[in-house]
């Protein structure tokens, strides 16, 4: 019998953790989600190492009689979307704590903070990845959410900008809830007491966004370069460039040489280049002017002796005319010279972006881990996500441990897909 008991615990452990880890989750259940077989966890970890296809896009050709003889075809252009491979996120337990917890039938009150911890430390990764990724900003950084106004702002730029339509979301942190607290007119229901989407929820479809509640947003810090700047050379424009990470390396003149910098998290205004919506390829345009192209810087970056910042970008100005231009994003390739505004603009201070999307802007992926062969290993995928739980010894210390194993990936499918959000003064 003893044999027996031992051999079901891991998975009674692995059930009951399932239940509370799905329960847990706000931000996991807003992004696409999908495991990932064919990598080896003991070994990959470079950025790249996992991908998937970006769905293609095409042209429609217009002609008074259908006779196409001299027209061209439509090119078929396939991007891989890359992915990074996380660290591994792990809890272990001792194993008196698990046997007791099952005969005393508590196995719930064991595995909940478990859970609760492995889920927080995911979606402040996942957070903190989708805010540097978003490439597009409404409002001020530097002016706090302050009416609602400020959030469907953000909605509407996603339909202009001909992002998919439905499961899309802005997440903003407790205290901006507070500060919209006396304007709300629509709660969320909570249908599923104690689930933490429920409790996340306060409004449903606001100018086509739900909007939830955490507290799991990233802080970052600004540098010290706010002005001046311009592109210090022209950037390829080419989808072909850009299709496997809509991520642009470009050069930037006249930041103050060796000590001006620029953090990650900072939202660049490309002065000469116009958003324009993905479908139509028509010039955003808000209030009678166009909307102007953003990216959002990846990695902190400093000036060079000349003061040049070379700077890893989310957001790809991609520009090419007929057919070529099914994937264009700007209403005009950028050029040397052109004026860039630093929209986060007060130096060195801390912002905490709120942020806007729709589901195709991240995907979340989570690695299947092999068992262990030497030891009572046992996995369980569900929903997107795959996680381990193995007992092991330790033989120094003469004790039995449990230990719960999660290894995530993130990828972004379209940094045009995000926004983030600031307030209108």
């Amino acid at each position: 019998m003893p044999n027996n008991y031992q051999t079901n615990i891991n998975t009674k452990l692995l059930k009951a953790f399932a239940k509370e880890f799905e329960s847990s989750q706000v931000l996991g259940k807003t992004v696409s989600k999908q495991l990932v077989n064919d990598f080896d966890a003991s070994t990959g970890r470079d950025y790249g190492a996992v991908a998937m296809k970006r769905p293609p896009q095409y042209v429609p050709q217009r002609t008074a009689d259908g006779d196409l003889t001299s027209s061209s075809a439509n090119p078929v252009k396939v991007g891989r979307v890359q992915a990074e491979v996380s660290n591994y996120i792990t809890v272990y337990v001792e194993n008196t704590q698990v046997e007791e917890a099952l005969e005393a039938n508590q196995l719930d009150e064991l595995l909940k903070p478990i859970a609760m911890d492995m889920t927080t430390e995911l979606e402040s990764e996942l957070a903190n990845y989708m805010a540097k990724n978003a490439a597009l900003q409404t409002g001020d950084p530097d002016s706090a959410i302050s009416k609602w106004s400020d959030v469907a702002e953000a909605g509407a730029l996603l339909k202009e900008i001909g992002a998919p339509s439905g499961m899309s979301y802005g997440v903003i942190n407790n205290f901006t809830e507070t500060a919209l607290s006396d304007l709300q007119t629509q709660l969320g229901v909570n249908n599923e007491v104690g689930d933490a989407w429920s409790s996340a929820m306060i409004k449903r479809n606001f100018a086509g966004l739900d909007v939830l509640t955490t507290n799991n947003l990233p802080l970052f810090t600004a540098g010290n370069t706010t002005s001046g700047l311009t592109v210090g050379a022209t950037p390829s424009a080419t989808y072909a460039s850009y299709k496997d990470t809509y991520r642009m390396t470009i050069t930037l003149a006249g930041a103050t040489p060796t000590t001006g910098t620029l953090n990650a998290g900072t939202v660049l205004q490309f002065e000469g280049s116009n958003l324009i919506n993905m479908r139509n390829r028509k010039t955003l345009d808000k209030n009678g002017s166009p909307v102007k192209f953003t990216a959002t810087v990846l990695e902190d970056a400093t000036a060079d002796g000349s003061g040049n910042i070379v700077v890893n970008v989310s957001g790809a100005a991609i520009f090419e005319t007929l057919l070529d231009g099914a994937f264009n994003t700007v209403d005009r390739a950028i050029t040397s010279g052109d004026n860039v505004t630093v929209l986060n603009s007060t130096p060195d201070a801390t912002y905490r972006p709120e942020i806007a999307y729709c589901r195709d802007f991240v995907g979340m992926g989570s690695v299947v881990l092999p068992k262990l062969h030497a030891l009572d290993s046992n996995v369980m995928n569900f929903n997107g996500n795959s996680i381990r739980v193995h007992r092991f010894s330790d033989g120094v210390g003469n004790k039995n441990r449990y230990r719960f194993d999660l290894l995530p990936t993130f990828a972004t499918f379209n940094p045009a897909w995000g926004v983030k959000m600031g307030g209108n003064p």
